[in-house]
């Protein structure tokens, strides 16, 4: 998540992550999929919650979705519109949510 893309494939990742982001049911998976395979990760960065735990879960799951790193990732944050970013933010929340009544942290 915290590696490189070479700059010829920056916007490639970037619309793999935008696209991603804009269809909530996949992106809920991607997020449900990254907290099973870093849960050591996901129980130090979605237990603090002076953290932006969204914005973490969000590129955990474009990272093991489609290896979009932090930095592309956020470039196709920015290829969302405000409605589409309100609904990623959503989707990532719910799962957050659901992850914390698994933890009972809630």
């Amino acid at each position: 998540m915290w590696g490189n893309i070479k700059p010829k494939d920056h916007n490639l990742y970037a619309e793999k992550s935008a696209d991603l982001m804009r269809e909530s049911d996949v992106f809920k998976q991607a997020c449900r999929n990254a907290i099973k395979e870093w849960p050591n990760s996901s129980m130090q960065n979605l237990s603090a919650r002076c953290l932006n735990r969204m914005a973490w879960l969000g590129h955990a799951a474009s990272y093991v979705a489609n290896g979009s790193v932090e930095y592309t990732t956020r470039l196709g944050w920015r290829m969302l519109d405000k409605d589409e970013q309100t609904a990623a933010n959503k989707a990532a929340n719910e799962i957050i949510e659901e992850w914390e009544q698994c933890q009972r942290l809630d």
